[in-house]
């Protein structure tokens, strides 16, 4: 039986050479093959993350967008209760961000954050937003002016993905830099 040894070759991983046990040897020692493989699959969820923000439709993106300016609108009145009714800012229940103008109605407006307050859900949910006693809150909250602007802007704004990626990365940034300073 003759026996052939296998010529050096390099580390799949580190680089450097090594005289593989078998043909189908990629890695010089099980350090490398335990690197190696962490290394590989590191790199196929990068790319199956990159698979699916790819394949995300506009909507999604705009509705990952508006959860984000909800929840900064949320932690911004966080001692503040409900915009629409009595409850305190001590009520245990569901706190939502509710927008003045729905977004269907106001594209234009989605992500101004004089547009969305901190509501509770029954108010946000079950009464449509309680928009009869939002705005006079709203009024005393903002002023006039604002509220009047808000009135006033009726358009229905559609934005490219890249749009709402650039939204996305840099409201992301302002929501976790005012989590961060909550914590602290």
């Amino acid at each position: 039986m003759l026996t052939t040894t296998l010529k050096p070759k390099p580390c799949a991983h580190c680089g450097t050479q090594f005289r593989p046990f078998s043909s189908t040897s990629r890695v010089c020692s099980p350090i490398c093959a335990a690197r190696f493989v962490k290394a590989k699959n590191r790199d196929e969820r990068e790319q199956f993350k990159a698979r699916k923000e790819k394949a995300k439709r506009t909507s999604k993106w705009e509705e990952e967008c508006r959860a984000i300016v909800q929840k900064i609108a949320r932690i911004r009145d966080r001692n503040d209760g409900c915009i629409s009714c009595h409850l305190p800012a001590t009520w245990g229940g569901q706190w939502h961000g509710s927008h003045f103008r729905s977004h269907g109605a106001a594209s234009a407006v989605q992500f101004h954050l004089w547009n969305i307050h901190k509501s509770c859900s029954s108010c946000n949910r079950d009464k449509g937003g309680n928009i009869i006693a939002y705005r006079p809150r709203l009024v005393e909250k903002i002023g006039q002016e604002k509220v009047d602007w808000l009135m006033s802007q009726n358009q229905i704004v559609r934005h490219p993905v890249e749009y709402y990626k650039r939204f996305k990365a840099v409201m992301g940034k302002r929501l976790r830099r005012l989590e961060k300073r909550i914590k602290e």
